[in-house]
């Protein structure tokens, strides 16, 4: 018996491509809550610290540190609220109709029921649809997140060497 041909493309990939970007979208967010509570604790452990002395020399290696924490800080959260996009200029594209702003256009529970009700229905739009949500999240969300979260594991982890190297230099010159 011959093989059948290919008869196109049937769409089933769309929700494991969805899928894929989601879950890239929670690991991002889990390690980025990770580095948020590292970071913050040791922000609280070095001010406690400070306040409790008085400044010296020696206070040098817990200011870098104190600076670097804060920064990873702030960095991580971006990840974590992605709302506090400051530093991305990109925005979605207006076609996502899973956004929630992009929902808002409808302006009622409603039409945006009616809009949806035949989508199953039609291929076309269900495949542009899901093709909407994974553009956006692979070209405006992932790449934000990832960024973010690299700078923030660097300024900590650059803010520790940092802050080692100036504490033996100060233990060496005193």
């Amino acid at each position: 018996m011959p093989k059948k041909k290919g008869t196109g493309f049937d769409g089933r990939i769309w929700p494991n491509l969805l899928d894929f970007n989601v879950n890239i979208d929670s690991q991002l967010t889990s390690k980025a809550n990770f580095v948020f509570g590292a970071s913050t604790l040791v922000l609280v452990f070095i001010l406690n610290r400070l306040m409790s002395g008085e400044f010296s020399v020696q206070s040098i290696p817990l200011v870098i540190l104190l600076i670097g924490s804060f920064f990873a800080s702030l960095f991580s959260i971006m990840v974590i609220l992605p709302k506090i996009r400051f530093f991305s200029k990109k925005e979605r594209i207006e076609e996502d109709i899973f956004y929630y702003k992009n929902i808002l256009k409808f302006y009622s529970r409603k039409k945006y029921v009616n809009y949806l009700k035949d989508l199953p229905t039609d291929g076309r739009r269900v495949g542009k649809a899901y093709a909407n949500q994974i553009y956006s999240l692979s070209t405006t969300i992932l790449p934000f997140k990832f960024k973010m979260l690299k700078i923030s594991g660097w300024v900590l982890v650059i803010s520790i060497f940092f802050s080692v190297v100036s504490y033996m230099l100060t233990n060496i010159f005193m």
